[in-house]
Formats: structure tokens, sequence, C-alpha cells
């Protein structure tokens, strides 16, 4: 068994929403794109919920995909590198520790689920470091309180690159 570092990533429009014409990728913008890829670069495997591989382009990843669903039928077959759970997310974080293979001392993992999944895993306690994005021009669908989601949280970083806010939150000692 292994320990587990679980990073979160959400981008979200300024009004807080997480979709604009039912997709988070119409909020993103070409330095979210880096800064999003810049954070998979330094993780071992991504999860994300079955409402993200349904709608979001996960057909290949440079890491293995975790997905987290309830559907029965494969929500990605051409990733070769996705596996699908039907668990909990504590259920299958505890999966990871004692499955998965990791040469680091500590498997470091992806959330690149929507916003469902990851609050639920923010009330359980199961998100380390969060990366939030603020799209200051935008506006969308799917509304959430960024209040509320960090409100576990400390921030220790904030940077404005054109028309983003880039925010890192770790959780606060429990």
């Amino acid at each position: 068994m292994k320990p587990l570092i679980v990073t979160a990533n959400l981008i979200v429009g300024q009004d807080g929403s997480t979709t604009l014409n039912g997709s988070s990728t119409a909020l993103s913008t070409a330095p979210d794109r880096l800064r999003f890829h810049q954070l998979r670069d330094h993780q071992e495997l991504i999860i994300i919920g079955g409402n993200t591989a349904r709608r979001e382009p996960y057909k290949r990843t440079p890491i293995p995909l975790y997905i987290l669903t309830h559907a029965k039928i494969r929500l990605q077959p051409k990733n070769q590198l996705a596996k699908q759970f039907q668990l909990t997310p504590a259920q299958l974080l505890a999966e990871i520790s004692n499955n998965f293979q990791s040469e680091q001392p500590q498997i470091k993992v992806l959330v690149e689920a929507g916003p469902n999944l990851l609050i639920q895993m923010i009330d359980q306690s199961l998100i380390d470091y969060l990366y939030l994005t603020v799209n200051l021009d935008k506006q969308g669908e799917n509304k959430i309180s960024t209040t509320d989601l960090v409100e576990n949280f400390e921030l220790l970083e904030s940077e404005k690159i054109e028309d983003c806010e880039f925010r890192k939150y770790k959780k606060l000692a429990s």
C-alpha cells in the first residue's frame, strides 16, 4: 500500500460555471491548456467520472485513465490506457494505493472530474491539492460556488495571465 498525493484540476467561468455549450473545453484558453498539460506531466494517473468520460475528449491520454462510473458500457473504448471502475471514490483511491504499479514513493493522482465527483471527493477530504482556473471573461452553465469549493483549502498561489486567474490550493490540516 503506497501513499497517494491526490491533486484536482478544474476550470470555471467568472460566474462559477463549469461548462459552456455543454463542455469545459469551451471555457479553456491557451494559457489554461498549457498549465493543464504541465500539471499532467507530473502525475502518474488520471481519474475522471462517467459524465466527463461522455462529454470530454479522453480518447487518448499520456498516462493511465481511471473512470469512476455507474455505467456498465465501456465509456472510452479507444483509449488503451483506460480502466473503468464501479466503486466509491474512497474505494477507488484504496484500489490505486494497493495495486497501481509505481516506482515513486508516493503515487501522484490527478482528478480531472467534473463538479459532481470533485465536490464529492472534496467533501470526503480525498483531495490534497486543488488547481482552480477562473476564466474572467466567460460565463456558462452548471454553476458552482467556488467559495464553497475551497472553504477547506488554503490558497498557496494566485496568478493572472490574460483572461484567466490561476489558483493553487492545499487542503487544510484536519
